[in-house]
């Protein structure tokens, strides 16, 4: 036992000494109230290396880094309508560098002079619009578009008080190319939200169509606005409006047979089955083998009693898809005596 016991100690001290070759660096992230703030990231970098590692926070809020070099850090806060912190540290071994961060509103920065806002009204106002503009597109890209469009309403507010409080020209000129660049993803987010806001829709969908028509404009071949007017051009049932944007879209793309067997589909659903024929006929003559389309084009000839071109369509669409959806309703259709019988 006496001979075990130094080398107990020895290993003991060994791992004292391994455990001393880094330094660990927590604290926690709140807002000016003390709370946790939703968004936030933090990030630590090592100065002159590229390495970069972002630090998960807790939902109250903290956070813990363990195993660190003992080096020169930059550490970096931000949030979504904060402003951001940017900070050198430096990480010893063996301690712990404590630091807690109070993010600020963007008001709460320029009330406490802590935002880099310049003391022009005009760009101050830029510099809002900017930082709220960047602050939206991170949003944006996360497919978030609740939560992109008041940073992009606010963007595009400061930004135009910008260009109103300006007096050099060619930074007007400047300030409304930027704000034309806003626009576009603020009026595809006002369509993406006006999908899921059944009671703001019509509301949403108005301050986005003239938005997408200066997209539109300004490049002719931007499909996504031209699938966006398409969208608001059926929910007004305008059918100029459809025929235009849907012209454009198939010259752009080529004629897409889903487009006509979804037309078609609607008049059927409508009980306007002679007035689907022709878009189910259209689908057909894009895509050769869509099944779907000769099931329902069947359905719209035995809705009109023209057996012979019933039974075509219905072995067409059993020949294109033997185990599809209506496979079983076909088979049953087809051993029926008032069709099996057709010539």
């Amino acid at each position: 036992m006496k001979i075990l016991v130094p080398a107990i100690i020895a290993s003991t001290m060994a791992l004292g000494l391994s455990a001393q070759t880094t330094g660990t660096f927590s604290g926690k992230v709140l807002d000016s109230k003390g709370k946790p703030v939703a968004g936030a990231k933090l990030s630590i970098s090592k100065i002159g290396v590229n390495w970069v590692k972002e630090i998960k926070l807790n939902p109250d809020g903290k956070f813990i880094q363990v195993g660190l070099e003992p080096k020169d850090y930059e550490i970096t806060v931000s949030a979504p309508g904060f402003q951001n912190i940017k900070e050198q540290e430096h990480v010893q071994i063996g301690t712990v560098l404590q630091k807690d961060y109070v993010l600020l509103t963007n008001e709460e920065a320029v009330k406490a002079g802590k935002a880099g806002v310049p003391s022009d009204p005009a760009a101050a106002a830029e510099s809002k619009g900017l930082e709220s503009f960047n602050q939206a597109v991170q949003f944006f890209n996360e497919k978030n578009f609740l939560g992109a469009l008041p940073l992009f309403e606010t963007a595009i507010t400061s930004l135009k008080e910008s260009i109103e409080k300006g007096t050099d020209p060619t930074v007007k000129v400047e300030g409304e190319q930027k704000l034309e660049t806003m626009q576009r993803p603020y009026a595809f987010s006002l369509m993406e939200v006006a999908k899921t806001d059944e009671a703001k829709r019509a509301e949403l969908t108005a301050k986005a169509e003239p938005l997408l028509v200066m997209a539109l404009e300004r490049n002719p071949k931007d499909q996504n606005a031209m699938i966006y007017l398409l969208e608001i051009a059926k929910g007004k049932k305008d059918e100029e409006g459809i025929k235009k944007y849907q012209a454009a879209l198939d010259a752009l793309v080529g004629p897409r047979p889903e487009t006509a067997y979804n037309q078609g589909v609607e008049l059927y659903n409508a009980g306007k089955l002679a007035e689907a024929k022709p878009y189910l006929q259209k689908a057909l003559s894009i895509k050769a083998d869509y099944a779907e389309a000769y099931y329902l084009l069947a359905m719209c000839e035995f809705a009109a009693m023209d057996l012979k071109a019933t039974k075509t369509n219905l072995q067409k669409y059993l020949e294109l898809a033997p185990t599809g959806k209506y496979a079983s309703d076909v088979k049953a259709m087809l051993a029926d005596p008032s069709l099996k019988n057709v010539k």
